[in-house]
C-alpha cells in the first residue's frame, strides 16, 4: 500500500512535550547541526506518524544558537521541567525551544 505522505514537517512550540521516553532519544551534535533522533515520541505522535506515513523516521533539528554542547552523541534525560544531554562524563542543559519535526518515509527493504 502506498501512502500519500512521503515527507512531513510539523511545528511545535517546544520539544519537551513531544517526547515520552527520553531514554529512547539521542542528541547528535556536529559542527553544522544539532539533531534529536529516536523513537521515544508520545503515543499520540507515534500513532499519527504511523497512520500518515507508516514506515517513518523522524528527527528534530535544534538551533545551535546558544547551545553550548560539544560535538558528539548524547543520551537525553528529563528531571522535572529540565532536559539534559548526557555523556559518560558530563551533562548539558538542553532548553525547550520551538522546533520543526521532520518526518520522512523510510520503508524497510
Amino acid at each position: 500500500m502506498k501512502f500519500a505522505f512521503q515527507k512531513m514537517q510539523l511545528e511545535a512550540d517546544g520539544f519537551y512535550d513531544l517526547i515520552n521516553t527520553w531514554v529512547e532519544m539521542q542528541l547528535v551534535v556536529t559542527e553544522e547541526s544539532a539533531t534529536i533522533i529516536g523513537d521515544g515520541y508520545t503515543h499520540e505522535i507515534l500513532e499519527a506518524f504511523t497512520i500518515l506515513v507508516f514506515d517513518w523516521e523522524a528527527s528534530i533539528p535544534i538551533a545551535k544558537e546558544g547551545l553550548n554542547i560539544p560535538e558528539g552523541s548524547y543520551g537525553l534525560s528529563r528531571m522535572g521541567d529540565k532536559v539534559h544531554a548526557c555523556s559518560s562524563e558530563k551533562a548539558y542543559f538542553l532548553p525547550d525551544r520551538p522546533v520543526r519535526v521532520e518526518v520522512v518515509s523510510a520503508p524497510e527493504e
